[in-house]
């Protein structure tokens, strides 16, 4: 059976950035009361111009202190420590590194992206599962339905990094903008909600659903300038079909710090030491209780 801290680690990376109890910043996707508009791809162009000047910004990043509470189902919350690191390539590629801290500040798993490599290493059990990175390697080693892309996604709070901003439907209501797209899969409808704040954007809201019903809703708030960049300091991301809440707060966060290229580096995590279990696409990785 899958250990839950372990699977805090994965929800971690596939949010943590990775995603509030309360949403402050406009009204809810759901809300019946609001009449919509009609809204043109040229009024909402530059709204995307500054969303994607805060990535392209933001070469580095490093987060000292993050705070995860996962909750499943009825069980009490648990919540987690991290520390994160976000760094972007020469080659234009991406690394990513969240440490899972125990209860003396010591290192209890990790996870890191390595441009196509993606690594897990749950440092007491001595297991590394490693694998190549892909929007499916995290549904590979613990289930989650949560791509890769989603990730970067939530790190930045701006659901349209994977370059799907075509064919949309736009609305606006004073402040508001509601944006309605085609998901990933077939049966999938996306909605996203942003508010215009002093001519800056900020996704407050994004919800992926089925004929089913919500498969996952992302609620952004305590949006702060951190070294000229605007960002989203709390995540909220609720899954309906695993019955799990995530929240991830951000605390302390510094953009354009120099990191070592040691930081995700992958091979001290592939020794001797300890269990490698290389995941494929084909992999079932259920553990038995």
């Amino acid at each position: 059976m899958r250990n839950h801290q372990n699977n805090g680690i994965l929800i971690l990376f596939g949010i943590s950035f990775l995603c509030i109890c309360t949403f402050n910043l406009g009204c809810s996707i759901k809300n019946s009361n609001v009449r919509w508009s009609p809204m043109e791809m040229s009024d909402f162009e530059p709204h995307l111009a500054t969303l994607q000047a805060r990535y392209d910004l933001t070469e580095t990043l490093k987060s000292t202190k993050m705070m995860v509470t996962i909750q499943e189902a009825d069980n009490s919350p648990e919540e987690l420590r991290e520390l994160l690191w976000y760094r972007k390539t020469a080659d234009g590629g991406e690394q990513l590194r969240i440490n899972v801290l125990g209860a003396f500040n010591d290192t209890k798993g990790l996870a890191i992206a390595n441009k196509e490599k993606f690594l897990l290493t749950l440092l007491d059990e001595q297991k590394t599962y490693i694998g190549e990175l892909n929007d499916g390697i995290l549904r590979e080693i613990f289930g989650v339905d949560l791509r890769v892309s989603d990730v970067l996604s939530a790190i930045f709070a701006n659901p349209f990094l994977d370059g799907r901003h075509t064919s949309l439907k736009l609305e606006k209501f004073g402040q508001l903008i509601r944006v309605t797209r085609a998901g990933v899969e077939t049966d999938q409808i996306e909605t996203i909600l942003l508010k215009i704040q002093e001519d800056e954007p900020r996704v407050t809201e994004w919800e992926i659903k089925n004929k089913n019903g919500i498969l996952q809703r992302a609620i952004f708030t305590d949006y702060k300038d951190v070294d000229g960049i605007l960002r989203a300091n709390r995540v909220k991301i609720i899954r309906p079909p695993e019955e799990t809440r995530v929240v991830v707060r951000m605390e302390q966060v510094q953009h354009h710090v120099d990191i070592k290229d040691n930081k995700f580096d992958l091979e001290p995590f592939l020794s001797e030491d300890f269990e490698i279990i290389t995941i494929s696409k084909d992999d079932d990785l259920d553990e038995p209780e």
